[in-house]
């Protein structure tokens, strides 16, 4: 049997919109680390968003921050951020144009009014499908900021306007950053993330995989959006949910179901990590 490193993206492939898993996810997660893979998860998120019940689940490491955060059994191994100067030009220029910032770090998450207020919203637009104790979790997670805040050590940036037409943004920002629309698909298409320049999953599997020393270990990749995309392209099976980014589904070798079906655990039983559960 191959041995296998699996990279697992978080939202809309792990958890759906509810942030909720699927028992049979976790079931093949443990058993595929019993049987000597090495499962990691591979995120847009910082660190500070990863609650409780997704890491009690069990995994060898996180790619956090769209790559530019490395833990490996509990060690860090990278931790880049932004510049304190491209911080403080990134939220004048949100100020100047009214749009919602959120800033993503380790330490703690921080969002101005205007992303309060649209992200609340959104959230509460989930109506009765929305668990409200996961809900309460996650605002009592991000810290309120205004105009006299300085936050440091951010490792990711997120938006949202409905001013400015993302196309806009991204224009105006993409020779000094990476920029994608939001990966989280219950969000709108005006909003999107802002990552360090050429840093991404792939760079940090890649990190990965040097560090532990698993040149002869095959890569499987799972994800559902265009941060997604260098991941699925390096590993040797990239896997692409049919419920995500039509860009990711392009280059990916083959697709699985949505969070709400028991995709990982089919995806592990097709390519032997698990046995079926009887």
């Amino acid at each position: 049997m191959s041995q296998f490193a699996v990279f697992i993206d978080i939202d809309g492939t792990l958890i759906d919109d509810e942030q909720k898993y699927r028992p049979s996810a976790k079931y093949a997660i443990q058993q595929a680390r019993k049987n000597g893979h090495k499962v990691f998860l591979s995120t847009g998120r910082c660190k500070a968003e990863i609650f409780d019940y997704i890491f009690d689940i069990g995994f060898d490491g996180l790619i956090g921050s769209s790559g530019g955060y490395i833990e490996v059994d509990h060690q860090v191994l990278r931790h880049l951020t932004f510049k304190d100067e491209d911080i403080q030009r990134l939220v004048e220029y949100f100020k100047e144009n009214g749009i919602g910032y959120y800033l993503e770090c380790n330490h703690g998450t921080f969002a101005d009014e205007i992303y309060r207020d649209w992200f609340i919203s959104v959230l509460k637009s989930l109506g009765n499908d929305f668990d409200s104790s996961l809900f309460e979790a996650f605002m009592s997670h991000v810290n309120w900021i205004d105009e006299t805040t300085t936050i440091k050590e951010v490792n990711k940036i997120s938006f949202a306007t409905s001013k400015i037409p993302f196309d806009l943004i991204y224009k105006k920002l993409c020779d000094d950053f990476d920029v994608i629309r939001n990966t989280v698909g219950i969000l709108e298409a005006e909003s999107g993330e802002i990552s360090l320049k050429g840093v991404n999953k792939a760079q940090a599997i890649e990190f990965v995989m040097n560090h532990l020393g698993l040149n002869d270990v095959k890569v499987m990749a799972i994800g559902d959006s265009e941060n997604d995309i260098e991941m699925l392209e390096y590993a040797n099976i990239g896997i692409a949910m049919r419920t995500g980014s039509e860009k990711l589904k392009a280059i990916a070798d083959e697709f699985t179901g949505s969070p709400k079906e028991d995709s990982i655990y089919d995806c592990f039983v097709k390519h032997g990590l698990i046995e079926p559960m009887q």
